[in-house]
């Protein structure tokens, strides 16, 4: 989404406006030669695209060009409107914190017209993670950082809700929470890490079969892409390396983290 300009006013900083509403209006006005499920995937793809491409330059070359024929079904005018509504995401999680890719896909009501699929509500995801953080309090003590799993993370709402539950906490969770998620579905991969990437939290996120272990494709939010080294057993590794040449290891501390490799649930360690 970048080279364009939206042509539709934006709020300002001051100006209330309800997000959700607002964007699920802004992409149900572009339904017609598109179905509103389409018109909503492409919109999250397109963002996963453009945030990848900012920081992972080794997938740059694939991600651009499946942009490129994204957006090449829709006009400057339509095009423009993604952008616009890329922009509300971005003020909405300033003003709030919650599930709002979760929250824009149910009010669109694509969950009826797809496989019947179904977001957590957020208020229960709030509730579980302070339940959660709670019980793993002494681990984040002890170590300064938690280690998060999560083998079929959805849109991503426990994850966000875990950030939240640990900045009411007093926790940082840009600097001691780590998380490596996963979900067969791309579609709703690419909405965790769309959200998890606004958030600033430092996460691997995977299209993944958990049970078979096959792996489809793998996106590094650009928090991640500033410190990758303790997700790799191996010491200045090739793969280190390849994900971001220009990170320094010498300075670094000797923090080093492995998610394991057979839990079928969300695992904190």
């Amino acid at each position: 989404m970048k080279d364009r300009q939206p042509h539709m006013r934006l709020p300002n900083k001051g100006e209330k406006m309800n997000y959700k509403n607002e964007i699920s209006k802004r992409l149900k006005n572009l339904s017609g030669k598109q179905n509103i499920s389409t018109i909503f995937f492409d919109w999250v793809h397109l963002m996963a695209y453009t945030v990848s491409n900012s920081v992972d330059k080794t997938q740059f070359d694939s991600r651009e060009a499946e942009y490129v024929e994204i957006i090449g079904k829709y006009t400057k005018t339509e095009s423009d409107v993604f952008v616009e509504c890329f922009c509300l995401l971005v003020q909405a999680f300033d003003r709030k914190v919650t599930d709002w890719l979760g929250e824009i896909y149910m009010d669109l009501e694509i969950s009826n017209k797809d496989s019947g699929q179904f977001f957590t509500p957020y208020g229960i995801s709030r509730l579980m993670s302070e339940l959660t953080l709670t019980e793993n309090k002494p681990l984040i003590e002890e170590k300064g950082w938690l280690g998060y799993y999560e083998p079929a993370c959805g849109a991503g709402s426990m994850i966000i809700a875990f950030t939240q539950a640990m900045e009411r906490k007093g926790y940082n969770y840009q600097q001691q929470l780590r998380v490596w998620c996963e979900d067969i579905d791309e579609n709703c991969l690419l909405m965790a890490y769309v959200q998890l990437s606004l958030l600033g939290v430092n996460a691997v996120c995977e299209v993944k079969d958990s049970l078979s272990k096959e792996k489809f494709s793998t996106w590094y939010t650009p928090f991640h892409m500033i410190n990758p080294k303790y997700l790799f057993p191996e010491k200045n590794s090739d793969q280190e390396k390849k994900i971001n040449p220009l990170h320094q290891t010498e300075n670094k501390p000797e923090e080093e983290w492995t998610p394991p490799t057979d839990a079928e649930q969300l695992v904190l360690f």
